[in-house]
């Protein structure tokens, strides 16, 4: 199943994970991992997420609402038609986020990770919500586009506008592991039991390959979503109403913690101006640009896409290069020469600068950081060390915080 796995989620959720794990750790797994959950107290009288021990629920041990809870639906659950028979289940909760949500995956991925549904991760996004920050676009027809987000006030950069909770999340290999009849049945249900079904079911649909709507709304809008460790499809619906750009004006906060996202301006908008972000990696070639989204069904016009043959020539020139520059500084690395790496690395920062490809240049900062400090040289380490975070912080992908600094100083030594 085609789904968006470029910046948002490739960029920015390994970003926050890798500065902000010290922060992030979920202290409700700890009695869990180290055999310590009192499994013997009775279902009625646990916690879940409180206890820190959550217990299995699935169609064979759910009988009552106490049984299956936190979820508000009795879980569905199906073995899958090839080897090994993994067990699969709908797990709804229709009071979480926007319209509720629905997850179809295994009984022990939705226990080991019942506390995305606590919310504890997603007080920034919930802080967007509360100040309605949505009076900053509407939804409106795009000519050539269908529906598309337009400013409906002037938008500062690193100004978070919209805030989103996942509707529909489920797991990469469910749609293969059963009969297609079957799938559709697991899917609706799913559906059907959010409180507000058609935020799903009104999506765009562009899929040739879907013989089902809800099947056609995941492939066409789905982003990918790591959840207990395995991949997933996860649906935001008002964030897929935001459509693609290859030089975007916005980017997409992942919350590692929770369900939620917030879409944040990566410069300033006007009023009447689309708001934009990329379904692909950033950095690729036209060429690559353009077969990456055929997935979606639609040619890119945007000003780099139509740009004049020579300017596409040297704008795929550059992109070629870092990449093939990136790889050199891999292999300098892996011959112990600091000081090569340290300057190919430069320059591709200066050709990322030339591509405007301004959410990379924190990564670049960051392994010049860690080259530095393998050095032994931590004064300079730690001075690119902060050069990458403050790129993080000016451009909204993480909040200004006296401990991340030393959560990414730390992660240098493991």
């Amino acid at each position: 199943m085609c789904t968006r796995s470029g910046l948002p989620i490739g960029f920015v959720y390994i970003v926050a994970l890798s500065l902000l794990s010290s922060q992030a750790t979920c202290h409700s797994h700890i009695p869990a991992r180290i055999g310590q959950c009192p499994f013997n107290i009775p279902a009625a009288l646990q916690s879940q997420a409180s206890l820190g021990c959550p217990h299995l629920v699935d169609g064979d041990v759910a009988h009552r609402p106490i049984d299956w809870s936190p979820w508000t639906h009795a879980p569905e659950c199906v073995h899958a038609q090839k080897s090994p028979a993994t067990k699969y289940c709908v797990f709804t909760n229709s009071r979480h986020g926007n319209g509720g949500v629905s997850i179809i995956t295994t009984p022990e991925i939705a226990a080991d990770s019942i506390e995305i549904l606590n919310d504890s991760g997603d007080t920034h996004v919930k802080s967007v919500a509360n100040h309605s920050a949505g009076a900053a676009y509407e939804v409106v027809d795009i000519p050539g586009k269908g529906k598309g987000v337009v400013a409906t006030r002037r938008i500062k950069r690193a100004e978070a506008i919209m805030a989103d909770w996942a509707s529909l999340v489920a797991h990469l290999e469910f749609p293969t592991s059963l009969k297609r009849a079957q799938g559709y049945h697991y899917l609706h249900r799913a559906v059907d039991q959010l409180s507000d079904p058609d935020r799903v079911l009104e999506l765009a649909r562009s899929s040739t390959f879907s013989n089902d709507v809800v099947e056609d709304v995941l492939r066409t809008n789905a982003f990918s979503y790591p959840l207990g460790g395995e991949s997933h499809m996860a649906l935001y619906p008002e964030v897929s109403r935001v459509n693609h750009a290859c030089r975007p004006n916005a980017f997409i906060r992942f919350t590692p913690t929770s369900l939620a996202v917030s879409v944040v301006v990566s410069r300033d908008i006007e009023p009447g101006e689309e708001i934009t972000i990329t379904y692909v990696p950033l950095g690729k070639t036209r060429e690559e640009r353009q077969d990456a989204l055929l997935k979606w069904g639609f040619s890119c016009t945007c000003d780099l896409c139509t740009a004049s043959k020579a300017e596409v020539a040297a704008s795929d020139y550059r992109r070629t290069k870092i990449k093939t520059m990136r790889q050199e500084v891999i292999k300098a690395v892996e011959a112990w020469d600091g000081t090569k790496a340290v300057k190919l690395t430069l320059e591709v920062l200066e050709l990322m600068r030339d591509e405007d490809l301004e959410p990379l240049y924190s990564s670049q900062y960051e392994i010049i950081a860690r080259l530095y400090w393998k050095a032994k040289d931590k004064k300079t380490g730690t001075k690119y060390a902060q050069m990458s975070i403050d790129t993080l912080v000016d451009q909204g992908y993480l909040e200004s915080s006296p401990q991340t600094l030393l959560a990414l100083l730390e992660s240098f030594d493991e």
